[in-house]
């Protein structure tokens, strides 16, 4: 159990949750912590996505002798007949984490905050987003009862703090589609005239335009690729990416997120969004002409952040998914992920049940068009 001196608090005020801003960027400090788990990152996603579509705040609070040492950020919403609780987040594809200060990290503590989340914050279903299989939280997720589905995903991080510098650090890979490190900006600089930047908080308008970029060769993919998330259309998650770059940096001067631009003639063929945390950055999102396909320049801006993470002693998390390039820049350090589905009641297992039901009809009767369609096309 946890020990007395420990006080646990739900959040539920938009009020509340930015009293806490100075002491979560504290702990955030303390912590190392990741980009999503920054008090910016989350209050963003709260006023730019959450708070608008009708979620309501459940953060989990722990403080020991007046001091916070832990926050779980979640969001409780009504989808139909049934709540859901999920972690706070702008709702693409974040990972679940419990931030929590290095001194107090134990498997008592984060045992706790989970029977707080499941029991001062309830609901018919609990949704948990890539769900490292190292964490203490997915061994009490795939223990609880309820479990109803999960779903394995391989994610890769680079740990390019540890490397000497970009020269020997590239050396020492071998090739990705055939080539080594700079082959590709190379190859792209007999093409015309290459200009790469960093966009910073101060370039606004220009950081709006290239998110807007970005999106547009996001949605065109998806429509050919028939693989349409409902963020990529979503005006508030676009107008979260926006206020993420254009945010102002912390007391260090570091910059929560920011915008590479790769330009061809003065014309930009390809653009990558990475969230900067204490000492890891994450790929957001990324976007390239596909008239320029051929040349790869979404590879090339990939390559540039890299080189850039090395220099600046950061280690990259590349994201969940298994594209070549992955274990290729991490040097094979890949890990598991899970998106875990709890139901919380029994009327939350009614809906998994429905759901299971509606599937299975759908199944059917594509089975009996295909069944009516072999038939009609042995009559002819």
């Amino acid at each position: 159990m946890i020990a007395p001196a420990y006080r646990i608090d739900i959040i539920k005020t938009t009020e509340e949750f930015h009293a806490l801003a100075e002491e979560w960027q504290a702990l955030w400090r303390r912590a190392g912590g990741r980009h999503h788990e920054s008090f910016v990152t989350c209050w963003l996603s709260w006023e730019r996505v959450a708070k608008p579509i009708g979620r309501s705040l459940r953060i989990v609070a722990v403080r020991r002798d007046d001091r916070l040492i832990a926050v779980w950020p979640l969001v409780r919403s009504r989808n139909r007949l049934w709540t859901v609780l999920r972690p706070l987040s702008p709702e693409s594809a974040d990972y679940t984490t419990v931030l929590i200060d290095p001194e107090h990290v134990s498997v008592e503590l984060i045992e706790s905050i989970w029977r707080a989340a499941l029991e001062r914050c309830p609901s018919d279903i609990f949704l948990l987003p890539y769900l490292d299989h190292d964490d203490t939280l997915f061994r009490l997720a795939t223990s609880h009862p309820g479990l109803m589905t999960s779903k394995a995903h391989p994610y890769a991080i680079a740990r390019l703090s540890r490397e000497k510098d970009w020269e020997s650090f590239a050396a020492s890979l071998g090739t990705l589609s055939g080539k080594k490190p700079g082959a590709l900006l190379r190859r792209l600089e007999r093409q015309g005239k290459v200009e790469m930047r960093i966009l910073g908080p101060d370039d606004e308008e220009e950081n709006a335009r290239m998110i807007d970029w970005m999106l547009a060769c996001k949605r065109s993919w998806a429509e050919r690729v028939d693989k349409k998330g409902a963020w990529l259309y979503s005006q508030a998650f676009r107008d979260y990416l926006v206020a993420l770059a254009n945010h102002p940096a912390d007391s260090d001067g570091r910059p929560y997120a920011r915008v590479m631009v790769l330009m061809l003639d003065g014309a930009p063929v390809a653009a990558n969004m990475v969230g900067l945390g204490r000492s890891i950055m994450l790929g957001v999102m990324a976007g390239f002409d596909r008239d320029h396909s051929k040349l790869a320049p979404g590879a090339i801006t990939i390559e540039a952040w890299v080189r850039w993470a090395v220099e600046n002693g950061m280690d990259f998390d590349l994201g969940v998914g298994s594209e070549t390039f992955k274990p290729y820049w991490s040097k094979g350090n890949m890990s598991a992920a899970s998106s875990i589905q709890i139901a919380q009641s029994s009327w939350g297992r009614v809906a998994f049940a429905v759901n299971d039901g509606i599937s299975k009809l759908a199944a059917l009767r594509a089975e009996m068009r295909r069944g009516k369609a072999k038939v009609a096309s042995e009559k002819l």
